[in-house]
């Protein structure tokens, strides 16, 4: 995965939390294909198991 996605996680995280949308609905609003959006999920919980 490129720089670029991982910048998206910020984000995804900042909409999560502050307007309680989950993380599909935030890739959504962002305009990430679904692909992209297995992509950062995958990014996300390894970033999380660090």
């Amino acid at each position: 995965m490129d720089e670029s996605m991982r910048n998206y996680l910020p984000a995804i995280d900042i909409m999560m939390c502050h307007l309680g949308i989950s993380f599909e609905q935030a890739c959504e609003e962002l305009g990430l294909s679904v692909t992209e959006q297995r992509e950062l999920a995958a990014l996300q919980q390894q970033e999380h198991l660090e």
